[in-house]
């Protein structure tokens, strides 16, 4: 419970207590001495048990406390034979009702009235039914109390219930607005890494031709070859620019397979490297999500093979088979001692197991160079593609 509540709560039913308390010192025809002390003594507990012990009505000690406070109320009901003294009996039943649980707090209220209706009977001297003006009207009482406790500490259950699922809700929203922002950082570094890494390395080895050429005096070749480097590298740039769209629509027009060829033709001429592809025709339709993952894996085999392994001579190829697509690129280039995975391998790994597929490197068993193969599972049914 809301600790602002509950003190609320406390301050009233301690008014009320207190109120009680003059009223029926005040209204009682049978005043004494033994009523005034034990009526102040019932009114000094709850001052105690509320604000100086401040005791926890769901602990044992609570649980004591109260029954110790039933006793004091029907001793005072039964000295006073006044109605005002069924008030502290009453507001017990909505305490214990309030903390307790329910099967507790019926048996409260049952008890209550039995010890009660009994300790009058005996008090004075078993009158009959019809005097004991109390008997049946009590009752309903008793258990109006209780029911309207227990539909209020319902109510407080459910709106506290309420304020633990918002704040579980809101502290999920953060949560899920933070993973969101770093999963779209982390594609977007990955993104430039892949771009910019295959424009560097592609303009990097246009300029030593180039600079090859300049040394045998083959200037034209150089021009032409600085050329090129000048056109691939203002292409990396609006590679670079269009990367912060990650996830892009599948637009009309939109051909994954010319941007796969568009790829390794640029590459090829870029590089001088000889790339054989083979792309299968029947490709289905694939989200755009599969294709990035594809085109980028494309796009960092082929420049780690140039950049690290010296290759200079490709095969890759796309095949779709019943149930998933298989892509693999092959290189001539140095044979790693141990691949390791840095930031361009981890995030093609990562982004072809987010649309669940699989990928391995290893070496060439009986030849140099590096094996890149991936399988991504696809729909089987087959849409030939035009190119």
């Amino acid at each position: 419970m809301d600790a602002q509540l509950n003190y609320r709560i406390k301050l009233i039913l301690t008014t009320i207590v207190l109120g009680t308390t003059i009223i029926l010192l005040v209204h009682t025809p049978d005043f004494s001495f033994e009523l005034c002390l034990l009526s102040i003594g019932y009114m000094v507990a709850v001052l105690i048990r509320d604000y100086l012990l401040k005791i926890n009505l769901n602990s044992p000690t609570g649980f004591l406390f109260l029954i110790f406070q039933l006793a004091l109320a029907i001793v005072i009901s039964v000295l006073s034979e006044d109605f005002f003294a069924q008030i502290y009996i009453l507001i017990l039943i909505g305490e214990f009702t309030f903390y307790r649980s329910r099967n507790q707090s019926i048996l409260f209220t049952i008890a209550s009235y039995l010890i009660c209706v009994i300790s009058l009977r005996i008090y004075h001297y078993f009158p009959p039914f019809d005097e004991i003006y109390y008997v049946l009207p009590r009752i309903i009482e008793y258990f109006a109390i209780f029911g309207i406790s227990l539909l209020a500490k319902i109510a407080f259950q459910q709106k506290n219930q309420l304020a633990r699922d918002n704040e579980q809700l809101r502290i999920a929203s953060i949560e899920l607005e933070r993973r969101a922002k770093l999963q779209e950082r982390t594609r977007i570094s990955r993104e430039i890494h892949d771009s910019v890494g295959h424009t560097l390395t592609s303009a990097l080895t246009g300029l030593q031709a180039a600079s090859h050429a300049i040394g045998k005096t083959q200037y034209s070749i150089a021009v032409e070859m600085i050329d090129r480097t000048k056109e691939n590298i203002l292409s990396g740039l609006d590679d670079v620019r269009t990367s912060v769209h990650l996830l892009r629509e599948n637009i009309p027009g939109h051909q994954f397979i010319l941007e796969l060829q568009g790829l390794i033709h640029e590459t090829s001429k870029q590089t001088n490297v000889e790339i054989e592809s083979h792309i299968d025709a029947s490709l289905p339709d694939l989200s755009p999500m599969i294709e990035i993952a594809i085109y980028r894996a494309l796009q960092e085999g082929l420049t780690n093979g140039i950049r690290h392994g010296a290759s200079t001579h490709f095969q890759f190829s796309l095949t779709l088979h019943t149930a998933f697509l298989r892509f693999v690129l092959s290189d001539n280039g140095k044979s790693p001692i141990r691949i390791i995975h840095g930031f361009g391998l981890n995030a093609m790994k990562e982004r072809v197991e987010d649309v669940g597929g699989e990928l391995s490197i290893s070496t060439k068993e009986h030849a140099s160079g590096v094996i890149l193969e991936i399988t991504i599972p696809v729909q089987t049914n087959k849409i030939g593609r035009s190119e």
